[in-house]
């Protein structure tokens, strides 16, 4: 064979896991650049909720509950290192202090809420695309949105924080999650997360307080 078709087909096999490698990296390097955004979460799998998510570099975070809790908050500062929780919407006044390992405060599937922004989402699917394959399975168009579903599958015995498996929707425009599903090593689901209502570089003022 030729050496410009050996070329040729060598870039043929190369070429989508570039393709996916650039998409990834693309939106870890959109997370660097944008100062804070504002979502509605909306999870399934072992459990199913909705919450208000606001999040603000270097790391301030608010979640209000809309399901189950209706009407809970919670903040997290990382200029204390602290998370304030009002479990009650309708008590004002309770308010509990306490670290963001305390395990009322971590999600049905174990995730800190000081770990909980998308930036942290985008590391580990990072750390395990290393150690695993990364590759687009195809396009979809999603509210008027056109997104790249990539999956990432770990190397046997090398989780990511107990995930073996990503699937993860890709905002074209954005540049960042529409969706994530994580697996374990069985390839049952973990977790699903719907990121609605999407929006970058907000200024939220004096909303990390209770």
């Amino acid at each position: 064979m030729p050496l410009l078709r050996l070329v040729l087909v060598f870039l043929m096999f190369l070429s989508p896991a570039m393709a996916s490698e650039s998409i990834l990296q693309q939106s870890v390097e959109q997370f660097k650049a944008i100062t804070s955004y504002s979502t509605t979460m909306r999870s399934y799998g072992k459990a199913e909720q909705i919450i208000s998510y606001r999040y603000e570099k270097p790391g301030y975070v608010r979640m209000d509950f809309i399901k189950p809790h209706k009407g809970a908050a919670l903040v997290y500062r990382p200029d204390t290192g602290k998370v304030k929780l009002r479990p009650f919407g309708f008590s004002k006044s309770l308010v509990l202090t306490m670290k963001p390992t305390a395990r009322l405060v971590r999600s049905p599937s174990g995730h800190r809420v000081d770990e909980s922004d998308v930036g942290v989402l985008l590391k580990n699917a990072q750390k395990l695309a290393q150690h695993g394959s990364l590759k687009v399975l195809r396009e979809e168009t999603m509210q008027q949105n056109t997104v790249v579903v990539l999956e990432i599958i770990g190397e046997e015995n090398i989780p990511a924080d107990e995930i073996h498996r990503y699937l993860l929707w890709m905002d074209k425009k954005l540049k960042l999650p529409r969706i994530v599903e994580s697996y374990d090593n069985e390839n049952q689901l973990i977790e699903g997360v719907f990121f609605d209502n999407l929006i970058l570089n907000l200024k939220f003022g004096e909303i990390f307080t209770l």
